[in-house]
């Protein structure tokens, strides 16, 4: 029965995160990307500071200065920057579609760091959903489209952050480490918006739009933390897939944007080759646990 409620949790917060970046899009039509990245880190940051106050943990502590939650941090705010940015340039599919390519980076940063031993047909898997992210960039004689190397930057950036996040110590707990993250946003949206973008007025309609984005922002880290706690990882952790037909949802419902054969193909083989690898590493820690 947990299972089932985390396995809907799961798609619920997919389902959230896809309408979110929408919204991000359709804004930053009207304001600039810092104003948004500054207002989401600071929704944010208000949040989970009233849960480590909910929970007696201090903010305020040493565990900021550690290098791997610095490198956490910084990796947080670049990924907002480049996928914000992604966002406003290319369809969503095919920014949602490169991002889900995360697990996959884990898996060879796992290898290559920490040793963990990744057997040759998750590599082979590994190598099949990289095709795929290479599929939906299409680099050609042209180059690389700027938008899609922004979501590959992101990509990048967001398998840093959970890869630090898996070195984090284990008194950084999951509030903590959300209310780092999103204070970082604040500054680097207002410094972006001083720098390079300027300020735009705020108007009734967009600030209602900000609270809406942040309200599904929000409710789906809700939902995604809550089913990772109550539901068996191997059952919950597929669904994260479901993030990629929600977001050509989205896009064809706010853009009109239909993903092209190429997208559809790229996104086929990373969402095969995440699954194949999450299933396959779901099994061989059941083999192991019962030896």
């Amino acid at each position: 029965m947990e299972n089932i409620r985390a396995m809907w949790l799961m798609i619920i917060a997919m389902a959230c995160f896809a309408t979110a970046d929408g919204i991000i899009k359709f804004i930053a039509q009207s304001i600039s990307k810092g104003q948004i990245m500054a207002c989401m880190g600071g929704v944010g940051a208000i949040i989970f500071y009233l849960l480590c106050r909910r929970a007696r943990t201090s903010v305020w502590s040493s565990l900021f200065f550690k290098p791997v939650l610095i490198a956490r941090n910084i990796a947080e705010v670049i990924a907002a920057l480049s996928i914000f940015t992604a966002l406003t340039l290319a369809p969503l599919s095919s920014v949602a579609a490169i991002i889900q390519a995360v697990p996959l980076v884990i898996t060879v940063a796992a290898a290559i760091l920490l040793n963990e031993k990744v057997g040759l047909r998750r590599w082979a898997a590994v190598a099949i959903g990289f095709i795929g992210v290479l599929i939906i960039v299409r680099p050609d004689a042209d180059g690389l489209d700027f938008a899609l190397i922004l979501a590959l930057l992101g990509m990048l950036s967001l398998s840093i952050r959970d890869f630090a996040s898996r070195l984090a110590p284990p008194e950084a707990t999951t509030p903590l480490l959300s209310f780092y993250a999103f204070l970082g946003l604040i500054p680097a949206g207002l410094i972006l918006s001083i720098t390079s973008e300027g300020f735009q007025p705020i108007g009734v309609s967009t600030a209602l739009h900000l609270l809406i984005m942040n309200v599904f922002a929000l409710g789906g880290y809700f939902c995604v933390t809550k089913a990772m706690r109550i539901g068996e990882v191997s059952a919950v952790s597929p669904l994260r897939y479901t993030r990629l037909p929600f977001a050509a949802l989205v896009g064809y419902v706010l853009f009109a944007e239909i993903p092209d054969m190429a997208t559809l193909t790229g996104s086929a083989l990373i969402i095969g080759a995440g699954l194949f690898v999450m299933l396959r590493e779901s099994q061989i820690k059941r083999n192991e646990t019962a030896i």
